[in-house]
């Protein structure tokens, strides 16, 4: 697959995850304000909240294939760890808010939430959710998509968020006519900060990732690895001195620096005979994404550094 039927493939991708987000978003709200539950509003807000961002996505996802001009020479990749970012931000925002909410709660005495409002919502939510979960997952991995692995997460988390409130109301239901019937009321605010806590650990992973892309730090993965190798293999094979490997990782795109430092004897080395050498490290490294790729040779360390 070329990276044009790639940007293709998401773009269908997110606007179906708009399309259906939406749906679950609106009978969420309609759900939550007739039931009084905090976690069901929690739900349609954090499916809200989604939307947006897909539809920020597939702009950026529109906006990096342009090609390279004066005002960006480098290329557009560095927007798609920004949008991940931006995206990842205003989850972990939406969990610590409704994480504080839900505290107020149960600091003023909790609330009550009419169960045979939200129980068809949830068991639909559930189900769908689910269901596009495994199929947004499946669609990431054949493509390798960063943009519809993010969707996939983001109905992960919807399907997780239905299934945990509906076990907790339905406990309530359990409890009305016990002793831990005082419970109750605590019930849906509780569940907010449980799953506002479990949430926050695939946002920040995701922040912090995107976060190193930004900033340019070594993507420690196996491709570097692979460059790091046939660098070494190239300089082994020519005499060389030495390699100095440089490799960051913006979006899907890599930017790699590789000087090798020549002997005295190969000073002289006839330009067209670099050029092969360049050709012959090219095809060892090619994979299936982008490079931005700068092979040097010099006579003097200094070059290198």
């Amino acid at each position: 697959m070329n990276e044009r039927q790639k940007r293709l493939r998401e773009r269908r991708l997110i606007k179906l995850s708009i399309v259906t987000g939406s749906a679950f978003t609106i009978w969420a709200i309609i759900v939550g304000i007739a039931g009084d539950s905090k976690s069901i509003i929690f739900d349609a807000l954090f499916s809200m909240v989604g939307i947006s961002l897909s539809g920020v996505s597939l702009l950026v996802n529109n906006f990096i294939r342009k090609p390279d001009d004066d005002d960006l020479p480098f290329g557009r990749a560095q927007f798609e760890p920004f949008s991940m970012t931006l995206q990842s931000a205003v989850i972990i925002f939406l969990c610590l808010y409704s994480l504080a909410t839900s505290v107020m709660d149960i600091i003023s005495g909790g609330k009550f939430v009419e169960l045979d409002i939200a129980l068809p919502y949830l068991i639909a939510s559930i189900i769908g959710c689910f269901l596009l979960w495994l199929y947004f997952r499946r669609k990431a991995l054949q493509i390798r998509s960063e943009y519809v692995r993010i969707e996939a997460t983001e109905w992960q988390l919807d399907a997780l968020l239905s299934t945990g409130v509906l076990v907790v109301l339905s406990l309530g239901y359990f409890l009305r006519d016990t002793s831990l019937a005082y419970l109750i009321p605590y019930l849906d605010p509780g569940m907010v900060i449980v799953i506002s806590i479990l949430f926050l650990r695939i946002p920040v992973r995701t922040f912090w990732k995107n976060i190193r892309e930004l900033l340019q730090f070594a993507p420690d993965d196996e491709v570097e690895e692979k460059i790091h190798q046939e660098a070494e293999a190239i300089s082994k094979h020519y005499g060389f001195i030495d390699e100095y490997v440089r490799v960051a990782k913006t979006g899907s795109s890599y930017t790699i620096e590789i000087d090798f430092l020549l002997p005295e004897e190969l000073a002289h080395t006839q330009v067209k005979e670099l050029d092969g050498i360049r050709q012959e490290l090219y095809e060892r490294i090619r994979g299936d994404y982008k490079m931005w790729l700068t092979i040097s040779f010099t006579t003097e360390r200094k070059w290198m550094i």
